[in-house]
């Protein structure tokens, strides 16, 4: 029997999928080293229940549903961790992204980012943006709406302000 026979279907989903899920985390978190935790920790979490999903075609919903449901989890942790006398490392800058947009979707709160990486990004309908976030599709509905309106009057103001020459 060759190695190949034995492989884990779980293994070989991340192997096909791993750089699309990859940038859904980005996406979901808004920085590239955060992104690749949220995606490890998502992956560890959901490799032990792998054979509790009966159906194969499910894992992928499974898994993003967990990395947004810990991205949340994390920030809210992170909203009551105290602050510290160093700042912050400075995010590396991925080449060729519109630095507007993703400052803009960075000032998002958790939810409504994750709501417009879902939606917009993965191409989920509001129902499955809903499912994905475990609330009802009104507040999905809510959830993007909101930040579609934020990131409209964050990035007007980025052109006013580059117009004014800031």
């Amino acid at each position: 029997m060759s190695r190949q026979d034995t492989a884990d279907p779980f293994d070989t989903f991340v192997a096909a999928r791993y750089t699309a899920l990859l940038r859904a985390a980005y996406l979901i978190t808004a920085d590239p080293h955060e992104a690749g935790d949220l995606l490890h920790d998502s992956l560890a979490r959901v490799y032990p229940k792998r054979h509790a999903i009966r159906d194969p075609a499910l894992v992928e919903g499974y898994l993003r549903r967990t990395m947004v449901r810990t991205h949340v989890s994390r920030w809210r942790r992170s909203r009551r961790e105290a602050a510290t006398d160093r700042p912050p490392e400075l995010p590396v800058e991925p080449a060729e992204r519109d630095l507007a947009l993703e400052a803009a979707l960075r000032a998002l709160p958790p939810r409504q980012r994750a709501a417009v990486a879902l939606h917009y990004y993965l191409d989920l309908s509001t129902a499955q943006v809903a499912e994905e976030l475990g609330c009802s599709q009104a507040t999905a509905k809510t959830h993007l709406a909101r930040a579609l309106k934020a990131l409209r009057i964050r990035l007007a103001e980025q052109r006013e302000e580059a117009g004014r020459g800031e």
